[in-house]
Order: C-alpha cells, then sequence, then structure tokens
C-alpha cells in the first residue's frame, strides 16, 4: 500500500473520532456555570450601570424551553413592551433561573440552560431546560418607591377627573364617596341586611369603562356570579364597595384604577382604567 494513502488514511480515521468531541468542546465554548448548575452566556449591550441587587425591581423578558425545545411560557403573551416588572429578590427555590440576572446590565441579553435533573426529580443529566432572558431596566428600590408614588399621585388625580366627568356626563346626583376613593349609589333600596365581610353574595352585573364601553356582562350570559366577601375572590374595590350595599338592592360602584387591576392590562380592560359596575345583589338565602 502506498504510505502517503496509508497516512492519510491515518489522520481522517483520526479526525473523525475526534469529530463528537470537537463539537462538544465548541459547543461548551462560552458557557459559565453558577454554583447551583446554571449554565449561562451573557450577550452585553455595552451599557455600564451596575448589576441588579436583591431588593432592586427589573423589569425584563423571560421564556423557557423544554429540553426537546417545546415553549413552556413567554412573557411577551402579556404585551408588555417594556417588560414584565419584578422585585428582585432571593428565590427559596435552590436552582432558579432569575439568578443568572445577578450578571447582567441593562440592555443585556442571555442563554440559560439549566440541567433537567436540578429542576424535575425524573429529568436525565444530559438534558436540559432552555431560557432566553433579556433585562430592559433596573431600578434601585428608593428611586423605584419614589418614581411609583409620584406615579401613584398622578394617577389618583387622573381617575378622579374621569370619575367626575362621568357623574357629570350622566347626572349622576344621588352618590357619595368612602375614604378610599370609592363612589357608589343604591338605586333601589332592598330588604335585606348589610352585606359584610365573610358574606356569600350573588349578583347580577354590567362591568363598563367610563366610556360606556362593556367588559363584562353576567345579563348576557343568564348567571350571576357568587363570591365571598373578603376573601381575595375579586378585586379590592368591589371586595370592600360591595359592603355599602343592602341584599337586595340595585346599586352602581365606581372603582378607581387603584382598587381595579392598576397598570396592568387585562383582558379588554386597558391600564389605568377606572371601572364602573352596576348591579343588582340577589336576596341573602336564609
Amino acid at each position: 500500500m502506498n504510505p502517503l494513502f496509508y497516512s492519510r488514511m491515518k489522520w481522517l480515521f483520526t479526525g473523525i473520532l475526534l469529530l463528537p468531541l470537537c463539537i462538544f468542546a465548541c459547543g461548551k465554548k462560552g458557557w459559565k456555570t453558577t454554583e447551583s448548575g446554571i449554565q449561562y452566556k451573557v450577550f452585553p449591550s455595552g451599557d455600564t450601570s451596575p448589576r441588579p441587587v436583591f431588593g432592586d425591581y427589573i423589569w425584563m423578558h423571560l421564556r423557557k424551553l423544554s429540553p426537546n425545545r417545546k415553549e413552556l411560557f413567554n412573557t411577551r403573551v402579556f404585551n408588555a413592551t417594556q417588560g414584565v416588572e419584578m422585585e428582585y429578590k432571593a428565590s427559596p427555590y435552590k436552582v432558579d433561573v432569575t439568578e443568572v440576572f445577578a450578571y447582567m446590565q441593562k440592555g443585556d441579553s442571555a442563554q440559560v440552560r439549566i440541567p433537567a435533573h436540578l429542576l424535575d426529580s425524573s429529568g436525565a443529566r444530559n438534558k436540559y431546560y432552555y431560557y432566553e432572558l433579556l433585562l430592559l431596566d433596573v431600578r434601585g428600590k428608593s428611586d423605584y418607591q419614589r418614581e411609583k408614588e409620584v406615579q401613584i399621585q398622578q394617577q389618583q388625580t387622573l381617575d378622579s377627573l374621569a370619575i367626575l366627568a362621568y357623574l357629570q356626563k350622566n347626572d349622576i346626583r344621588a352618590s357619595a364617596v368612602d375614604d378610599q376613593g370609592l363612589w357608589y349609589s343604591r338605586r333601589s333600596f332592598g330588604a335585606g341586611e348589610n352585606v359584610q365581610a365573610g358574606d356569600t353574595v350573588t349578583l347580577h352585573y354590567i362591568g363598563k369603562l367610563t366610556n360606556e364601553v362593556e367588559f363584562d356582562n353576567s345579563y348576557e350570559r343568564n348567571q350571576p356570579f357568587t363570591f365571598v366577601v373578603g376573601t381575595k375572590q375579586v378585586i379590592e374595590g368591589l371586595d370592600k364597595g360591595i359592603r355599602h350595599f343592602f341584599y337586595g338592592d340595585t346599586g352602581m360602584l365606581i372603582i378607581p384604577s387603584r382598587w381595579a387591576y392598576g397598570s396592568r392590562e387585562t383582558g379588554r380592560i386597558p391600564a389605568n382604567a377606572v371601572l364602573v359596575f352596576e348591579f343588582q345583589i340577589m336576596e341573602k338565602n336564609p
């Protein structure tokens, strides 16, 4: 056999054997590992602001994929263009992907993989859960609280103006406001007792915005709604406001955004929306 041919075949055979090792080594290139076993790569944005520490507030997006690359969760479904807000704090779990935010700066993105056996007792050691992270903004706790207080005061003013305009437009005069800023009006008076915390209340209602756009209507469903007062089964404004009424009443309750969904957009309800409920409280069951 030609010695040159033999030499070439030897190197080719050796290369084939080493190829999987090269692929594995290249795949590991750039990955760092935390003490808990999380592997990550950070792609810097060039921002030089401090990295988040526990107690800060961050705005981020997070996508989680299963070991077979099926999407399990994606914060973008919330349609939050500014990112999802969260307080950055120590996780109660031994392994948590949010740990990686400590290695990121504003604008950075990251790829993360966590061995399946660390998250799932039946998971394989050679399989991973995959994550994509994007850190959009970071605020220190004191700065965040100051900004939040200013935003709350501004929104309270806007809510009050919207409520007064609604009352005037609809010529609603027989109404009152409580110390929480909830406006209520008893339109017809039932013969039952006052609604109290712990009661099970059933009512028919129309929920709408101050522009008269309805977001819910139990009459159309022909299905009254039942909840236990004081157990946080409904938004706080309804939970508190219903206690101004009596069984058998029909009435109206206007809820400022801070006692409804706040700055969150929820279904057909936009962010910072004042909500109007017109309802009939069913008689209390004996």
